[in-house]
């Protein structure tokens, strides 16, 4: 085990970052990262990120906050847990750094240069337009690619443009703004939101499920959705449901999948729930959540099925779930959705691994 610091310094704008080029077998070669380096002996996180910082930067740190720990693990290395530090004032002047090129970049190049993908997840907390509370991420890679990440022990997903995480009681602000529109949640079956307390409350109520996920913006690190697998449930092989799991109240909803009972396998299934600022739509940012988490949802979670509903008349989402594979498997007339006080008509749809990519064309 090994335990290291990283602090991004930040001024006008701009952060000061370190373009890995001149250490020799460095695992970071040709990366782009913050300031910092191993603990010494009898070191605190503080005082070896001040350190770090003088000797690479010549520079004083005057200001800080002490933002998370990121857990690594790699199939190469022991497990590092690196304490990372946001500082906005300093003193001193900069030298040049035996490990790379040190260079001040507009803190929106920060997600377009190369980086270990999973930066992107705390490079958005730490970066936020909000400032988000102590958190402790872990990062597990293979071969130097991502294979598992989670925040504040709930999975996370990054995608080509998107970063899926678990909604935070900051992002109350955030959710309001795309959830009061009307053209959002009535159409999935909850009424528009009135005010951030509202949103607040949805957040502590009903998006804190160990598989919902904010729909994160990689570029700007503000939520524009939702997507996630919820109700799960354990059926027999022909689908007949067995046992319900209530995913708020377990850390891991899907323990059972692919159990044995006498001659009779049981399988785990749920649904995909999503939606969409108004704003986004017709970029096919809901496609690209949506198949990182039914990817998620059969590889790491060993899902048998995956259902997906629309009411009647909400063609974007009937298009959505056709362009992810999804197919027709019944109706259910006159439904009672219970948040509007009202009865729609049902459209089921139903998804296994192999119908994963068997996409029709739409947007979102």
């Amino acid at each position: 085990m090994r335990e290291t610091s990283l602090v991004y310094i930040v001024k006008d704008g701009k952060v000061l970052m370190l373009h890995r080029t001149r250490k020799k077998n460095d695992e970071n070669h040709g990366k782009w990262i913050g300031v910092g380096g191993k603990f010494e002996q009898g070191e605190c996180p503080e005082e070896c990120m001040r350190r770090e910082v003088r000797e690479e930067t010549g520079l004083y740190i005057d200001r800080y906050r002490y933002c998370g720990i990121v857990t690594f693990q790699n199939d190469d290395a022991d497990t590092e847990f690196m304490h990372l530090f946001l500082a906005d004032a300093f003193h001193g002047e900069l030298k040049q750094c035996d490990e790379g090129d040190l260079e001040w970049l507009p803190l929106e190049q920060l997600t377009k240069i190369p980086h270990w993908k999973g930066d992107r997840i705390f490079l958005s907390l730490i970066f936020g337009p909000k400032t988000f509370p102590f958190f402790s991420l872990k990062l597990v890679y293979k071969e130097g690619i991502l294979i598992h990440s989670s925040l504040n022990e709930h999975n996370c997903l990054v995608t080509d443009r998107l970063i899926l995480r678990p909604f935070l009681e900051e992002d109350a602000e955030a959710l309001y703004r795309q959830a009061k529109d009307p053209r959002i949640g009535p159409a999935a079956g909850w009424p528009a939101h009135k005010s951030p307390e509202e949103s607040l409350n949805v957040i502590r109520n009903v998006l804190r499920r160990p598989e919902i996920y904010a729909i994160v913006l990689r570029d700007t690190q503000a939520p524009v959705g939702a997507v996630g697998l919820q109700n799960f449930r354990i059926t027999d092989k022909k689908g007949s449901m067995v046992s319900y799991f209530d995913e708020r109240r377990s850390v891991n909803p899907t323990c059972c999948t692919q159990a044995e009972d006498g001659l009779q396998a049981l399988l785990c299934e749920a649904e995909l729930g999503y939606w969409l600022g108004a704003e986004f739509w017709g970029k096919g940012l809901m496609t690209e959540a949506a198949q990182a988490v039914l990817q998620h949802g059969f590889t790491d979670l060993g899902l048998s099925r995956i259902w997906c509903a629309y009411f009647s008349g909400n063609d974007r989402s009937a298009a959505t779930q056709k362009r992810l594979g999804f197919h027709y498997h019944h109706t259910n007339k006159d439904k009672k959705v219970e948040l509007l006080g009202e009865t729609r008509d049902e459209v089921e749809s139903v998804m296994t691994e192999a119908d994963l990519g068997r996409k029709g064309e739409s947007d979102d």
